[in-house]
């Protein structure tokens, strides 16, 4: 009885450790596809923000908007201001001038302001791919937990079958 025991559960330790491992390998391989989709989601993301032309968001759009209506308004007052006292073609130029400066530093601020969102979408990729590298780096260690677990319940049973089987 203590021979066939032995080798009955030498044979159950090396099934329990082969499935043991077969199983932990199944979840990693799982994990790992996960961690693949969301480095795709992440790449599609920074590639879609960064090179996004930020002067066609709404914020941009609104602000070009409100400063041409205010910038309008105030070149059509100057031109009716120059009709009833008599000034001349050159003050409104002039006006229209300013008028296009203000455009100018509204464009330049946007500009400044797409860097800085440019630089947050920069870090924010970086700070995401890194969580995605350690998540990956901890499937490669699970794998190696599964392989490892294979393998202990394989010499247990052939340390058990030696215990057992003289010879």
């Amino acid at each position: 009885m203590g021979l066939i025991g032995g080798i009955i559960g030498g044979i159950g330790q090396a099934v329990g450790g082969i499935v043991g491992g077969k199983a932990a390998r199944k979840a990693a391989k799982r994990n790992a596809a996960i961690l693949a989709q969301a480095e795709k989601r992440n790449q599609a993301w920074y590639d879609r923000e960064y090179n996004s032309n930020f002067l066609q968001r709404g914020d941009a759009q609104a602000a070009l908007t409100k400063a041409r209506e205010l910038l309008d308004e105030r070149y059509a007052q100057a031109r009716g201001a120059a009709a009833v006292s008599g000034a001349t073609d050159e003050s409104v130029a002039q006006q229209k001038a300013a008028n296009n400066a203000v455009v100018a530093d509204v464009v330049s601020n946007i500009a400044e302001r797409a860097d800085a969102y440019k630089e947050q979408v920069r870090a924010n990729y970086e700070n995401k791919q890194s969580a995605i590298d350690d998540a990956k780096m901890g499937v490669n260690n699970q794998k190696a937990q599964a392989t490892a677990q294979a393998a202990s319940g394989l010499a247990g049973a052939a340390q058990s079958l030696g215990n057992v089987i003289p010879f």
